[in-house]
């Protein structure tokens, strides 16, 4: 891991840094934000060394777990509820199950981090992540270990015979084993009430599971933080681009607008507010977009009113025009100086 940081710095940060530069121009953005200023070796040295050294305590544990296990004679850590009673079997199914659950959260881990590199996205949150699931699995599959415990039930024999497997499968795969467990005892909790399915990246086109989680790293967990991201922020870090990203934002927008009404706006063919904004589009064009999905007309009238006034979906606008029409050569781009926000970090 240290090595796959020393390799980003040594030579993808500056294909990144070619590749952003490169994007600012055809965009035509000046923008004081740097790559650089993002990717300091001194954001990676905390982050390195926790999954660094957790992963090598853990090697050492489980290298020399014959040494020591034997004079193992209770652990309420390996034990659970079944401390107390000296349970040596419990306890080698324990370490066995963590033994298992480390490799596949490793394996898992080393993986994403070698794809990282290769997309030169290896930010700091990825090494912090790689840690948190090694822990994050290494609970769950200790839960499930003491959810068997020393059952011998026919129920149990074909899932206990399974259990390392499941413990491996664990380290890849935790949220989906915790969801089993919750989904197991949800007579237990109290469903979720709240609402958040209308403004959910799920209903952005175009956005994967894994482009999920990467936006989740920038704390971008909805339409409506997506829709008020910095453009200059992604583009610096994901490894998106920027016509994938204005595309995304332009999603969020009308979604943030339109909310229930956005199914009935993509079978027109509005699927971005780009696509709401041009044309200037007469109130006469808008009742008859409103009748033929069945949205309210005064509804659609005052969210192409907003659109037109905001002045970030204008310049939003005219980059996405530009990267979808290049301009021919020798036209002269418009710069951030040349518009009324500050695009460095509009939205």
């Amino acid at each position: 891991m240290p090595l796959a940081a020393m390799t980003y710095f040594k030579v993808m940060l500056k294909k990144k840094v070619k590749e952003y530069n490169k994007t600012l121009a055809e965009l035509g953005i000046n923008s004081e934000k740097r790559v650089e200023d993002f990717y300091t070796p001194s954001k990676y040295i905390l982050s390195v060394s926790f999954v660094t050294i957790l992963c090598l305590v853990a090697i050492t544990a489980f290298s020399f777990a014959d040494v020591y296990v034997g004079e193992i004679k209770d652990s309420l850590l390996l034990t659970g509820a079944f401390f107390g009673n000296q349970n040596s079997a419990l306890i080698n199914q324990s370490l066995s199950v963590l033994n298992m659950a480390f490799l596949g959260a490793f394996l898992w881990s080393a993986q994403t981090i070698i794809r990282r590199l290769v997309a030169r996205d290896l930010s700091p949150s990825v090494f912090y992540s790689a840690g948190i699931r090694i822990i994050l699995a290494s609970v769950i599959a200790l839960v499930l270990s003491f959810l068997i415990g020393e059952q011998s039930s026919t129920n149990f024999v074909s899932f206990r015979s399974s259990l390392s497997v499941i413990a491996f499968l664990t380290g890849m795969f935790p949220e989906r084993i915790l969801q089993y467990l919750v989904n197991l005892y949800q007579q237990y909790f109290t469903p979720n009430t709240l609402n958040n399915d209308t403004l959910s990246l799920n209903k952005i086109e175009g956005i994967s599971l894994q482009h999920k989680e990467r936006l989740g790293e920038m704390g971008i967990d909805n339409a409506q933080n997506l829709a008020t991201a910095s453009l200059t922020n992604l583009l610096i870090e994901t490894p998106f681009g920027a016509r994938q990203v204005l595309d995304w934002i332009g999603q969020a927008k009308l979604l943030c607008y339109a909310k229930e009404n956005i199914d009935g706006l993509r079978q027109v063919g509005i699927r971005t507010v780009y696509d709401l904004y041009k044309g200037n589009k007469t109130p006469e064009a808008l009742r008859e977009i409103s009748e033929s999905v069945g949205i309210n007309s005064p509804l659609l009238q005052v969210i192409y009113g907003q659109v037109a006034d905001d002045i970030g979906i204008k310049t939003l606008y005219r980059f996405q025009h530009g990267v979808n029409v290049p301009e021919k050569s020798g036209e002269q781009k418009s710069s951030a100086e040349d518009l009324p926000l500050d695009l460095t970090e509009t939205s």
